[in-house]
């Protein structure tokens, strides 16, 4: 008795290990492989001392997109749109997204393949220290198909 009550308890622990994805997971899904990447639709973000150009961006849900983050400035700044991103799929060869951001160092360019999934509106910001405060913001609107 007291064996199986053991092996109950382990087989409990055992399957709460592997069911949820962890927070650092969340929100990035592989694309369907069937995409192709080199035909995604691309869109330039620069990234400068304190603005993006463009600010506001439209996208359509479904729609592969390639966004090349493009930091002139000589600081770090990040794409910030968490919602967005948590209901997107990734290219293979995206850029990390670390807590619904990309981080693109001074003068430095990365790449974000992305399928945006449900169309509505999205803030974007730099959560860089003040940055935001000091007008580093904008918006994604995601439109239907």
């Amino acid at each position: 008795m007291i064996r199986f009550r053991v092996g109950l308890v382990a087989l409990l622990m055992l399957a709460g290990c592997g069911g949820e994805p962890s927070s650092l997971d969340q929100g990035r899904q592989s694309a369907a492989p069937t995409i192709d990447w080199k035909a995604a639709e691309a869109i330039t973000v620069r990234m400068s001392d304190f603005a993006f150009e463009p600010e506001n961006l439209s996208l359509r849900a479904g729609r592969s997109v390639r966004l090349l983050l493009v930091n002139e400035s000589g600081s770090e700044h990040n794409f910030s749109a968490p919602e967005l991103f948590a209901g997107s799929s990734f290219g293979p060869a995206s850029a990390a997204i670390d807590d619904g951001g990309v981080t693109v160092a001074a003068h430095q360019t990365a790449e974000v393949d992305l399928v945006p999934a449900k169309p509505g509106d999205y803030p974007l910001e730099c959560t860089e220290l003040l940055h935001s405060m000091f007008g580093m913001t904008g918006s994604i609107e995601v439109t239907a198909r």
